[in-house]
C-alpha cells in the first residue's frame, strides 16, 4: 500500500516511501485521531462477530434483506462518524497548517464537504469497476456535498431544480473528461501485453497497481473549473474568495485518497497507515510551490507516440505542481533556442481537456504536447509554470528533442487506401471499389525517421508476403525494393516528404555555367530518380521481364541490389502484404503494412466469325438482308468469339478477384466493339453491345479460352475447350447505302465490295501503368472482305 503521493509512476519501487517514522505515528495527535478511527470499527466488528456465531439468524437476515446501495453509505456513516468532528479534524492538521488557515469558524464551510469527499473515495474504491458506477458514486458525493451546504434545505429530500441537473450532468462531463485518459492508459498498455511478464517477475508490478491511476482521475475531476456545479453557484461565490478555498480543495483530494486506501486495507496496520500517508498528504498542501518536470529529461531524445486517451500524436509532460495555495500550472513551448517571447500554449493539451493543470501532480502527467496541431520543430523547450492563489509564482524548463515516426505507404499508382493510411487491414480503393494491380508499378510514401543525433534514418526497404498480414514481424519477407542512405551525398538527398519510394539513385552532378566557371567544373549530387517495381510478367504466356537493379551507392557501380518479383504461383496474382520497413543508424525498425492485389493474370479476346464467314472472307450481305432489301427489318448477323478475363482467385467472383464483369451492379471492365471500312478513321464505328454497361459495353464473359494459369491456386478445376460466344449481333443494313445513306466511310452502294476490319477490345478494371488504357486488355482485328450484292 504505497503513500499517497509519492507512489513512483516509474518502474522503479522505493520502499522507503511506505516505511513509517516513529515520531509520524507515537505523537499525541496522530494517536488521538487513531483512536477515533478505530473506535469506529469496534461496535461494526462486535456486530459481525456476534452474527457469525448465529448462522440461522444471519440467513434470516439475508433473506428478508435484499442488497440495498444505501446500506453502503449506511456502513460509511457509522464507521467513520466520529472520525470527522472539529477535534479530530484540528489534530490530524499539521501544525504549520493550522496557523496558515486561521480559525475554524473561517473554514467550517469546508468540513461537511470534507467528510463527503472521505466516503466518497471509500465507496468508489471499493466497489466502483465500470465509469457508469463511479458516475453513480459521483452523484452520491455530489448530494452529499450539497446536503452539507444547504442542511435547510438538502437536494436528497426532495426533486431537483432545473439548475441542479444541469450542474450535475457538467459534472458528469467533467467526470468523462477525467475518466478517458484512465480508458486511454488501459487500452494502451494491451498493446504491451508481451513486455507485463518481465516487469511483475522484476517487481515493477505488483498488489499496488493502479492506485495512482485512480488517484489521478480524481485529480483531474475536481478542478476548479467544475467547482461551482460541485458546490453550487450561490456556495461557490460565497467561499470562493476565502483564502481557504484553496486548502479546501487539497484537502478534500487527501480525504479522497485517504477514504481509497481504507476502502483497500486489509488489517488494522493497513488502517494506521492510511491515516499516516493521510497526515503526510496534509502536510504536503502546505510545502512551497514545487515545479518540475520528470520527462522528458533534459537534452533527451523523446519518441514522438500516439496517446489514445487525449486522441493526440505527441509527447508527453510528466512532472509535478504543487505547494500551498496552489492555484493552477500552465505548460508552454517553443523552439528550442528561440526568444522568450515565442512561448505559446497552442498545441497544449491538459488532463481532462482543460484550460490549464490542476494543481496536485506528483511525478504524474502535466499534460501534452500535440506534435501535428502546429509546425513543431525537432528540437523544442517546454516551461512549465506553477502559480498561487496569492500572485506567487515558480517556473522550470526542460530542452529535449523529438524523434519522428514517418514511415507509411501513402498509394500505388495513386489508389489510396481506405479507410486510411496506417489502418493495416485497409484496402487500396478507388471510391468504394478494391483495386488490383499488375506488371510495374509504382508505390508511393514516406519513410523517414528522425531526428535526434546519432538516430536518423540509413536505409529503406519494400518487401512482400503472400496472403495478407498486420504483423510486420511474423512470416517471411521477400525483398523487392531498398533504397540506402550511406555516404554524405545520399545523405543530404533524404527526403522527409511523400515519393516515389520505388526510386533509383543516379549520380546526376550539376554542371557550372562556363564562362565564368572553369569548364567541366561540376557541383556533386545523388538523385532518387521515379521509376517503378515489376511485380511479373505482363502476361504468363509473353516473354520474361528482364532483372530490375539498382546502386547501392551510384558512384560505386559495382555494389547493385536485384529486385524480386512475386512468385509464380497463381501466375504472380493473388493478395499479398506490402511492408515498408525504415531503419535508423542505431538499427532500430520501423514498419508499415498495405495489402494489396495483384493480378498478372492473362485476358483472352478474339473474333471467330461473323455470320458463320471467318476471318479473311467473304460476308454478302444478301445473305442476311430481308426480302426485297426492306430497311425496316434488321439485317442481323452473329459477331462471335471470346471475351475472358480469368479470375484472380478461382471460385472467387468477389471484386476484385473478379475485376472484369458487372458484380453488384457495379461497372468495372469488359469488351467493345468497332467496324471500320477500308480507309475510314481508326477504330471505326462502335457496334452495340447488350447488357447493363451501356449501349457500346459488354460486361459479361463470352465463351471461353480453354486454358487457365498452369500454377493457379487454388487450381481452376475441369477446364472446357476453347468455345465462342456470341459477342454481339450486328445489322448489317447499317452498310447499305441505300437503308443508311449519307455515311460513305461505313456503307457501300449495291453492286460495291470492299474491305473492313471488325476489332474487339477486352480490357479488365486492374491498374496496369503499362497496359492499354492504364488496364489489362488485348485487342483483335479481324478482318473480312463485304460485297453488297442485294438487288433493288
Amino acid at each position: 500500500m504505497a503513500d499517497f503521493d509519492d507512489a513512483k509512476a516509474s518502474s522503479e519501487r522505493d520502499d522507503d516511501v511506505d516505511r513509517l517514522e516513529p515520531d509520524e505515528v507515537q505523537n499525541d495527535d496522530f494517536q488521538f485521531a487513531l483512536a477515533e478511527l478505530l473506535a469506529g470499527y469496534e461496535p461494526v466488528l462486535k456486530d459481525e462477530l456476534a452474527r457469525a456465531g448465529k448462522p440461522d439468524e444471519l440467513t434470516a437476515e439475508a433473506l428478508e434483506r435484499p442488497p440495498s446501495c444505501e446500506e453502503e453509505f449506511e456502513l460509511a456513516q457509522r464507521i467513520f462518524g466520529r472520525f470527522f468532528t472539529e477535534e479530530v479534524a484540528l489534530r490530524v492538521l499539521p501544525a504549520e497548517a493550522r496557523e496558515r488557515i486561521g480559525p475554524i469558524d473561517r473554514w467550517r464551510w469546508c468540513l461537511g464537504h470534507i467528510r463527503c469527499c472521505f466516503i466518497f473515495g471509500w465507496l468508489v474504491c471499493r466497489r466502483a469497476r465500470t465509469f457508469k458506477a463511479f458516475g453513480y458514486y459521483l452523484y452520491r458525493y455530489w448530494l452529499c456535498v450539497r446536503d452539507a451546504l444547504n442542511p435547510e434545505d438538502p437536494p436528497s429530500r426532495r426533486p431537483l431544480h432545473d439548475e441542479e441537473r444541469a450542474d450535475l450532468a457538467k459534472l458528469m462531463e467533467a467526470l468523462a473528461g477525467a475518466y478517458r485518459p484512465y480508458l486511454g492508459d488501459q487500452l494502451a498498455s494491451l498493446d504491451f501485453a508481451a513486455g507485463l511478464p518481465d516487469e511483475i517477475i522484476a517487481g515493477a508490478i505488483d498488489c499496488d497497481e493502479g492506485e495512482q491511476d485512480t488517484a489521478a482521475v480524481f485529480e483531474r475531476l475536481l478542478t476548479m473549473d467544475i467547482a461551482p456545479a460541485l458546490l453550487g453557484r450561490k456556495a461557490f461565490e460565497e467561499h470562493s474568495q476565502d483564502a481557504s478555498f484553496w486548502f479546501c480543495r487539497c484537502w478534500c483530494l487527501c480525504a479522497i485518497r485517504f477514504g481509497c486506501c481504507l476502502a483497500r486495507a486489509r488489517r488494522f496496520t493497513d488502517v494506521l497507515r492510511c491515516l499516516a500517508y493521510y497526515r503526510r498528504c496534509l502536510r504536503r498542501c502546505f510545502q512551497p510551490l514545487t515545479c518540475d518536470i520528470a520527462r522528458p529529461a533534459m537534452t533527451e531524445c523523446v519518441d514522438e507516440n500516439f496517446f489514445s486517451g487525449p486522441n493526440l500524436l505527441g509527447v508527453e509532460i510528466a512532472g509535478t505542481a504543487v505547494g500551498a495555495f496552489c492555484d493552477h500550472y500552465t505548460l508552454e513551448w517553443k523552439p528550442a533556442g528561440w526568444a522568450d517571447s515565442t512561448y505559446t500554449q497552442v498545441g497544449i493539451v491538459y488532463p481532462g481537456g482543460a484550460p490549464t493543470g490542476p494543481c496536485g501532480v506528483i511525478n504524474g502527467t502535466l499534460g501534452w504536447l500535440d506534435t501535428t496541431s502546429q509546425d513543431v520543430p525537432d528540437s523544442v523547450t517546454v516551461r512549465l509554470c506553477v502559480f498561487a492563489s496569492t500572485g506567487a509564482s515558480t517556473c522550470c524548463l526542460v530542452d529535449f528533442q523529438i524523434f519522428r515516426q514517418r514511415v507509411w505507404i501513402a498509394n500505388v499508382e495513386g489508389v489510396p487506401p481506405s479507410p486510411s493510411i496506417l489502418v493495416p487491414t485497409a484496402q487500396l480503393m478507388s471510391g468504394s471499389r478494391v483495386r488490383s494491380f499488375g506488371t510495374c508499378v509504382r508505390i508511393f510514401g514516406r519513410a523517414w525517421v528522425g531526428r535526434c543525433p546519432g538516430k536518423e534514418i540509413s536505409r529503406y526497404t519494400l518487401a512482400y508476403q503472400p496472403g495478407f498480414v498486420t504483423d510486420p514481424t511474423l512470416g517471411t519477407w521477400t525483398p523487392a525494393w531498398q533504397v540506402d542512405y550511406i555516404t554524405p551525398l545520399q545523405r543530404k538527398e533524404i527526403r522527409t516528404e511523400e515519393f516515389d519510394l520505388t526510386s533509383c539513385w543516379a549520380y546526376t552532378p550539376v554542371v557550372l555555367p562556363s564562362p565564368p566557371f572553369p569548364p567541366g567544373l561540376t557541383i556533386p549530387r545523388d538523385s532518387l530518380l521515379p521509376t517503378c517495381w515489376v511485380s511479373g510478367k505482363y502476361s504468363p504466356s509473353g516473354p520474361p521481364s528482364g532483372a530490375q537493379s539498382c546502386a547501392v551507392d551510384p558512384q560505386n557501380p559495382g555494389t547493385i541490389w536485384t529486385s524480386q518479383q512475386l512468385p509464380f504461383l497463381n501466375c504472380q496474382s493473388g493478395r499479398y502484404t506490402l511492408r515498408l520497413d525504415v531503419e535508423d543508424t542505431a538499427g532500430n525498425h520501423y514498419y508499415d503494412t498495405q495489402q494489396i492485389w495483384f493480378d498478372n493474370k492473362d485476358i483472352h479476346g478474339k473474333i471467330t466469325q461473323i455470320g458463320n464467314v471467318p476471318a479473311c472472307d467473304t460476308v454478302h450481305l444478301s445473305n442476311f438482308a430481308a426480302d426485297g432489301g426492306d430497311c425496316t427489318t434488321p439485317w442481323l448477323a452473329e459477331a462471335r468469339g471470346i471475351a475472358f478475363d480469368e479470375l484472380i482467385e478461382e471460385g472467387n467472383t468477389a471484386i476484385p478477384s473478379d475485376n472484369y464483369a458487372a458484380v453488384g451492379g457495379v461497372i468495372q471492365g469488359g469488351y467493345r466493339l468497332w467496324i471500320k471500312k477500308d480507309g475510314a478513321p481508326d477504330p471505326g464505328v462502335p457496334l452495340p453491345v447488350p447488357g447493363p454497361g451501356g449501349p457500346f459495353l459488354g460486361t459479361t464473359r463470352v465463351g471461353d479460352p480453354g486454358t487457365r494459369c498452369t500454377t493457379a491456386n487454388p487450381p481452376a478445376g475441369p477446364i472446357p475447350p476453347e468455345t465462342s460466344g456470341v459477342l454481339t449481333l450486328i445489322d448489317l443494313s447499317q452498310l447499305d447505302d441505300v437503308c443508311n445513306p449519307g455515311h460513305p466511310d461505313l456503307t457501300l452502294k449495291r453492286g460495291e465490295c470492299c474491305g473492313y476490319v471488325i476489332t474487339l477490345e477486352v480490357f479488365d478494371n486492374s491498374v496496369v501503368p503499362s497496359g492499354p488504357g492504364g488496364h489489362h486488355g488485348i485487342s483483335h482485328h479481324f478482318p473480312v472482305c463485304i460485297c453488297n450484292d442485294v438487288k433493288g
